[in-house]
């Protein structure tokens, strides 16, 4: 039941109930709280407007505001005829008690009804009538302001016009009385497009100092101007909270083509949209600006003027309204049905208040409403769902193609965009790098990255579908299912995608380091093989072709691992559980290999290989007679091994029972033990399989290659996807070395993000903002350094007779290792950034030789496989891949002749991952992506907020929001910041000299905030840089617009000079020695003409049909660029001449400082 307004004014519980004196109509509004109707008042027989509310609680306040503006200032012309206020009492139990005022009715509609249908008409509102509408509301708003009254939601819809022309001003329901002029407000409330900065960065609580006055409404006003002009106002197009922070962060919006409209008028526009409010002029000094004053002192004409228009467009405008919207206190209102929603940031560095209970808060709200996407400044979080989304398809990629960061939600599209613009702006080579633990989605947004650079490049060579090909190849040969995850990455790849100088995709280059070669024979059961082993074996077996490679049905090979053990996980499902499945990704993998032109041979041997290996894992030994050396037991198996690898059987088999050491300058020959030999067996099996892989990927890169060669690589984004940090109940030398590379690329981030930023604010002297952040740089150092790093350590061990004793003791007896330590006989502990793991050193010495006899490799390489030749005789690199084709380059080893511990390659790799990363220090030329886990368990949309905590604090979440809000992510040297930029400000005929002087007026004249000009270079926040990068994408698209106008234009009068000169010379008909039939020549004609369209008009086309077949041939134009001229042309419309007048004048100059 309603209840009294607790002021005086408004007496619910006494005012009338409406009863049968209104007869309600259509309705002709709806907004946020209540509906509008239009209805016949019985008594006084004339027609009304009803505003309808439903009675609220909370809402009384608004009530009592309203009704006493309405009451005591309707008499002013420029607001409506207030005529009285109802209550209608709702059902018993049922029905809600509903509000009704009932005022003059405006017939027009609203004014933003008459804009928008002109729009539908390729039309646009005059400047006098804008000027006119603005007037008159300005007008009402000065009364307002005198009578002490806030209006606080002025914006085009709540502008009314009357069947006469006449302007109101209407919907006080957010409106609120001041107990003076220069009284002030503090509630954060308002439609969020017009809201003032000052009331999006006010405080809750009445008489702050962050407080706002009646000037909110002189902001509105110029929003409203740039709404009256470009049909729409600025953040239409973006969520709220998007909207809100723009405003706050950016310089204030202009019209969308300032140019089209005169100097005054964007003067009104820059006057009132002025971000500081104290510089702001009041709404009564508005009415002396000089686009207001041109204004005649007689303007009833212009109500005239717009009576008739609406007339005509009204209607249709109509049709096409928009659901409004309201933030009221944190809280979004879309519509009187729908709940009020709280507004959770998109940006955690935009937090007021950043701590890891507000992050997580707002990270679990987002995941609830299906946000897995959250931006940390310009760095992506991005937390996995455990389930497919259906917001990566076509619509998406459209809607994230050449866009703003701010333009639409967090997305991994969003980075691969961003990356892209950069990289085709600032012609420097882009990175992106994916981080997170095992499990956190790092693989699956390594493939949406890809996927959406493929749509930014899409062309007509196909390029883009070979690379998600390859990927899929890679990942197939490099992923495995690991106790925790079904499809782990057991590598890492770095894939450089290439583009060519247009932008398309020309081809990629793909790097796959660290391969976990143990994994081919580990005897941890839990620990599945490689997907394509499975692929492969279940494939043959389902096609009854197992016999062709010598291998028997039953899945009962010790290297595929099926065997169920105790201990073995129940919660990781991959290949090794689906041997139905692996037979459909089979034929996949054959496709994939078949379109990136894997001939029937290379695919033969690639087939032969892997049933080698499996067939390698069944080779068994027995001790001889005198228990000192070993022999094969089955050597049936040994020669089906050697037959699929092409060798000798003999000395296959001597290789593998034999070595050889040098003693005093001698060969002397060694017989292996049981022992020695099983592990020289593994050893060949593992090898033989790595090299495998990198000639996989050797093959692509050389199929890629061609299409890179024919359209160019002038552009590079290269992506980066490797195994997530992980932690098992036993660690080995696998997770020594996944939990190190992943540890170094954490160093990195905090070099980037915290440490270099305070170091070149010291350097250009200007203040330093204390950044906090995990100090990883310890670990890392007793990890890497040398000579004592533990990956140092690892290589002594290897080669002395000890083993992994010697990494205990070393550890035991070293005082100054403060992350690492040795906590038993076998065990010691590493201090990561996402906590301490334990690893088991017991095979690490073994597993870290590594070495395949030069015996085995040199049997090898006379193989009658060409392949397998390769593959024993390329050299391999310092990162322990394969060569392609004995590439002679420098660092290069023999595969016999020096030893490379698995310690020194990966220490290489590190180093050449880092020393990649380490470019383009401040001008963004990295894009981080980091990757969470919401839970243990993989529930759908589940969150264990612990678990979450524990991620935000190893990925640095909360230093990073923190960094980002206080910090300048961009320093771009001043020659640089001039190159890129100055086009925005300076005009074509200025001169512009490198200086700091410059370059501050630059960013001055861009109204820009935030920034700080250091010695030599400009300090920019992530936002400076967005909006930097939004207005530089907008002339791009105006020129290239111009660019194409203009090419047009030119076809179109190249064209018409040649018809004309054609027409000039004979008109008969085709010379018969050309053997070509008129009947075809007229199916031609018909055919070009078709596709020109309205191109050419009707004259035009009749003289060049009489003129056609007598001139085509002696002319000799081809058919292929009569089209292409066609299609260059078909878009040319009447309009170019006065598009090129405006945006002529600009051309040259900015095609020479973009390219």
């Amino acid at each position: 039941m309603a209840k009294n307004s607790p002021e005086s004014g408004l007496q619910l519980d006494q005012l009338p109930d409406p009863g049968d004196r209104y007869s309600l109509g259509q309705k002709i509004g709806t907004g946020v709280s209540a509906d509008v109707y239009e209805a016949t008042d019985n008594q006084a027989g004339k027609r009304v407007a009803v505003k309808i509310l439903s009675v609220e609680r909370d809402a009384l306040e608004s009530y009592q505001e309203e009704y006493q503006v309405l009451r005591d200032l309707a008499h002013h012309p420029n607001l409506p005829d207030f005529y009285g206020i109802y209550l209608k009492k709702g059902k018993p139990r049922s029905g809600r008690d509903q509000l009704w005022f009932v005022m003059e009715l405006c017939e027009g509609g609203t004014v933003m009804d008459l804009v928008r249908g002109l729009h539908l008409k390729s039309k646009k509102m005059c400047e006098e009538h804008i000027a006119f509408i603005l007037k008159e509301t300005i007008k009402s708003l000065i009364h307002l302001h005198e009578c002490h009254v806030m209006h606080r939601d002025v914006k085009g819809s709540n502008i009314l016009l009357t069947k006469e022309g006449e302007v109101k001003l209407v919907d006080f329901g957010l409106s609120r009385k001041l107990k003076n002029t220069l009284d002030r407000r503090s509630t954060i409330v308002g439609s969020p497009c017009w809201m003032a900065p000052e009331v999006i960065n006010c405080s809750q609580k009445e008489g702050d100092s962050g407080a706002y006055d009646n000037r909110v409404d002189v902001w509105a006003i110029g929003i409203t101007a740039i709404e009256l002009g470009d049909g729409k106002p600025p953040f239409q197009d973006m969520h709220p909270t998007r909207a809100l922070f723009q405003i706050m962060r950016n310089p204030p919006p202009t019209l969308y083509r300032p140019a089209n409209w005169t100097q005054d008028y964007n003067d009104f526009i820059a006057e009132c949209l002025e971000k500081n409010p104290e510089h702001r002029p009041y709404i009564m000094e508005l009415m002396e600006h000089p686009f207001l004053t041109a204004l005649p002192e007689n303007d009833y004409h212009f109500a005239q003027e717009l009576k008739a228009i609406l007339d005509d467009v009204a209607e249709k405008g109509r049709s096409t309204r928009l659901p409004e919207s309201n933030v009221r206190k944190n809280l979004l209102e879309t519509g009187q049905n729908s709940p009020p929603q709280m507004m959770h940031t998109e940006d955690l560095a935009a937090l007021d208040q950043i701590t890891e209970d507000t992050i997580l808060v707002e990270l679990h709200e987002r995941l609830k409403q299906g946000h897995s996407h959250t931006f940390v400044g310009d760095v992506l979080l991005v937390i996995n769902p455990n389930e497919e989304q259906d917001i990566y398809g076509l619509k998406h990629h459209v809607q994230y193609q050449f866009k703003s960061r701010c333009d639409n939600a967090p997305h991994i599209f969003a980075v691969a965009d961003r990356a892209y613009q950069d990289a085709m702006h600032h012609e420097e080579p882009q990175y992106v790098l994916l981080a997170g633990e095992t499990l956190s989605g790092k693989t699956t947004n390594f493939l949406h990255l890809l996927k959406h650079l493929s749509y930014l490049g899409k062309s007509g060579n196909g390029a883009g579908d070979k690379l998600l090909q390859a990927v899929q190849i890679v990942h197939a040969m490099g992923n495995a299912a690991t106790p925790i995850n079904p499809d782990s990455t057991r590598h890492m790849l770095q894939m450089e995608v290439t583009f060519t100088s247009t932008g398309k995709v020309s081809g990629a280059i793909l790097w796959l380091f660290q391969l976990e070669k143990w994994r081919v024979t580990t005897s941890e059961r839990h620990q599945a093989n490689f997907h394509i082993l499975y692929y492969f074996y279940d494939a043959m077996e389902a096609d009854r072709n197992l016999e062709r490679y010598h291998l028997d049905g039953g899945r009962r090979y010790r290297y595929l691992r099926t065997t169920k053990t105790e201990g073995s996980s129940e919660g990781s499902h991959g290949p090794r559980e689906d041997p139905q499945g692996n037979v459909s990704k089979f034929r996949d993998f054959q496709k994939r290999l078949a379109a990136l032109d894997f001939d029937k041979e290379q695919q033969d041997t690639l087939w032969c290989l892997l049933a080698a290996i499996l067939l390698l894992g069944e080779v068994t030994f027995k001790d001889t007679e005198d228990k000192k050396a070993a022999e094969i037991e089955n050597p049936d198996v040994l020669a089906d091994v050697a037959r699929l690898l092409g060798v000798d059987e003999k000395k296959f088999n001597w290789a593998l029972n034999n070595y050889c050491v040098v003693e005093k300058g001698t060969a002397v020959r060694r017989r292996h033990t049981r022992k020695e030999a099983e592990e020289a067996r593994d050893v060949l099996a593992r090898g033989i399989y790595f090299r495998l892989v990198d000639w996989v990927v050797n093959v692509i890169n050389l199929k890629l290659s061609f299409t890179r060669a024919v359209f160019g690589d002038k552009y590079s984004i290269c992506l980066i996807d490797l195994f997530g940090f992980e932690c098992f109940k036993k660690n080995h030398l696998e997770q020594l070395i996944v939990n190190t590379l992943n540890e170094q690329l954490q160093y990195h981030y905090a070099q980037r993000v915290f440490v270099w930023e305070m170091q070149e604010q010291e350097e250009e002297e200007i203040p330093i903002q204390t950044l906090q952040f995990y100090d990883n740089k310890p670990t890392v150092d007793e990890l890497m350094s040398k000579p004592d790093g533990l990956f140092y350590l690892l290589d002594e061990a290897s080669r002395s007779s000890r083993g992994s004793e010697i990494i205990i003791e070393t550890l035991e007896g070293d005082s100054k290792n403060s992350r690492l330590r040795a906590i038993g006989r076998h065990e010691f502990t590493v201090a990561h950034y996402t906590g301490k793991v334990t690893y088991d050193t017991t095979e690490m010495a073994d597993k870290n030789r590594d070495f395949l006899p030069p015996e085995m490799i040199e049997t090898l390489r006379l193989s009658s496989d060409r392949v397998v030749q390769k593959l024993f005789t390329n050299r391999l690199s310092k990162t322990g891949n394969l060569t392609r084709y004995n590439t002679e380059s420098h660092g290069e080893y023999s595969q016999t002749r020096r030893m490379r511990t698995a310690s020194a390659t990966f220490r290489t790799t590190s180093l050449e991952i880092l020393r990649g990363l380490a470019v383009g220090a401040g001008s963004g030329g990295t894009h981080f992506v980091r990757c969470m886990r919401a839970d243990l368990v993989g529930q759908p949309w589940g969150f264990q907020p612990e678990v979450v905590r524990q991620q935000l604090r190893a990925l640095a979440v909360l230093e990073t929001a923190r960094a980002r809000q206080k910090g300048y992510p961009h320093r771009v040297p001043f020659p640089e910041f001039i190159r890129r930029y100055k086009f925005l400000a300076f005009d074509f005929d200025e001169t512009v000299d490198v200086t700091k002087e410059n370059s501050r007026l630059l960013l001055v004249r861009l109204k820009m905030e935030g920034w700080v000009i250091g010695k030599s270079k400009v300090f920019l926040k992530y936002y400076n840089e967005e909006f930097l990068s939004r207005s530089y994408e907008m002339q791009v698209k105006k020129i290239i617009k111009v660019q194409t106008m203009m090419r047009a234009f030119l076809a179109k009068r190249n064209l018409a000079f040649k018809l004309r000169k054609l027409r000039s010379q004979d008109s008969g008909t085709c010379d018969p020695s050309t053997g070509i039939q008129e009947t075809k020549i007229e199916n031609f004609q018909n055919s070009f003409l078709a596709k020109c369209g309205k191109l050419f008009s009707p004259i035009f086309k009749y003289n060049f049909q009489l003129s056609f077949i007598s001139t085509i041939f002696r002319e000799k134009l081809s058919i292929q660029n009569l089209f292409l001229i066609s299609r260059e042309s078909d878009f040319l419309n009447g309009s170019f001449e006065n598009e090129a007048a405006r945006l002529g004048k600009r051309l040259k100059y900015k095609i020479e400082h973009i390219g």
